[in-house]
């Protein structure tokens, strides 16, 4: 698999779960998604780095991990900006601004810093699992 491959399946996947993980908070009655599109971001991207790993036979190089890092922050800040233009920066009835653009953008770029803390460290987590299964499996054929 390419990191352009991880990068499709991964925008692919986390567009899906963003959407099913709506509905399904929605009909539960819950007022905040947030959990949600966190469990939706670490599920996609665990998915799709160890899918990386097991059609590779081998884990990121550091260059393959940096840009893979960056890329899925990329991905996951482009969704949230669409997320959050759909969800209030503009009335849809009215047409006029619901939320102020600059403390949008505030909040945008703090949780793009959270977000780019969250897909490096599970990145390196899923890295890690890919190792132990892979020692486990060297030990035990």
């Amino acid at each position: 698999m390419t990191l352009r491959g991880l990068l499709c399946r991964f925008a692919a996947a986390y567009l899906v779960l963003l959407v099913v993980v709506a509905v399904v908070l929605n009909l539960a009655g819950a007022s905040s998604h947030t959990s949600g599109n966190v469990a939706a971001l670490l599920a996609a991207l665990t998915w799709v780095c160890m899918d990386f790993a097991k059609k590779n036979g081998r884990y990121f190089t550091p260059d393959e991990k940096k840009r893979a890092i960056v890329g899925m922050l990329v991905i996951d800040m482009a969704m949230q900006a669409a997320v959050t233009a759909a969800a209030g920066l503009f009335s849809i009835s009215s047409g006029e601004p619901v939320l102020a653009l600059g403390p949008t953008m505030l909040v945008l770029l703090f949780v793009g810093v959270l977000h780019a803390l969250v897909i490096w460290f599970f990145v390196g987590f899923a890295g890690k699992q890919h190792a132990a299964a892979e020692a486990r499996r060297n030990k035990t054929g």
